[in-house]
């Protein structure tokens, strides 16, 4: 029953030196079959290998570039039956760890969010990167089959491991959170997915590396890129 948790670090020494252990107490309130799984970014200029060595978690350099790069290389180096992937500035907070992963289970669901949109859920975003996330959400929403899921772009997330095991991801950036979401369901249309509300938090320390707008033309190419993926999953099923 163990659980990998994932963190993508790119010089977040200062938030991890603090999050790990907030992360480790709530695992264990789980159980004590975890693995912390740390992928820094191979232009990484801090001590995040030293951390990681404090607080006894695997340091992984990415193998595959930017965001989507990094994880693949954590969906490939996940070992335990699911796999949890949290964010390192302490926007995604450790003390739902638990509640989500009973949502999961006593669901039986293969994916749990920690959701911001659900009742309960609060988000404490930039206003423009909230009303961005909202229309990717509506479109992917219908457009995809994922009805009744309300934060699709979310970045907290446990999954089954076995789900991402046959995902290659084609994303850069963050829209890799909406690719993976949507090919898990096109390659299980029972696919079950719960929602947990969540306080979205403002990073802590350091610089975000998330502009939505920024990565607009990402979000774009990616909504064709997954028709082709969608019709070319079909066609391949009647053919």
């Amino acid at each position: 029953m163990g659980i990998t948790l994932t963190i993508l670090a790119y010089n977040e020494e200062e938030n991890l030196v603090k999050l790990l252990p907030l992360v480790i107490e709530n695992l264990k309130k789980i159980t004590d079959d975890y693995e912390l799984l740390i992928i820094d970014s191979d232009k990484s200029t801090d001590n995040t290998k030293q951390v990681c060595e404090q607080f006894n978690a695997r340091y992984v350099v990415q193998e595959f570039p930017n965001y989507g790069g990094a994880y693949q290389t954590a969906m490939n180096y996940a070992e335990k039956e699911y796999f949890f992937m949290i964010d390192a500035d302490f926007s995604h907070d450790p003390n739902y760890i638990p509640e989500i992963f009973k949502k999961l289970t006593d669901e039986n669901a293969d994916i749990a969010i920690g959701s911001r949109y659900v009742d309960g859920g609060i988000n404490d975003d930039e206003f423009q990167n909230i009303i961005y996330s909202k229309i990717l959400n509506f479109v992917y929403q219908n457009l995809f089959g994922l009805h009744g899921i309300k934060d699709i772009s979310a970045g907290y997330k446990l999954y089954r491991t076995s789900i991402l095991k046959d995902i290659k991801v084609m994303s850069q950036f963050f829209e890799a959170q909406l690719e993976i979401l949507v090919k898990a369901k096109i390659q299980k249309p029972n696919l079950k997915v719960v929602e947990v509300p969540i306080h979205f938090h403002k990073r802590y320390k350091g610089v975000t590396k998330r502009n939505y707008w920024t990565f607009l033309p990402e979000f774009c190419w990616l909504f064709i890129k997954l028709l082709c993926y969608q019709f070319a999953s079909k066609f391949k099923k009647h053919k």
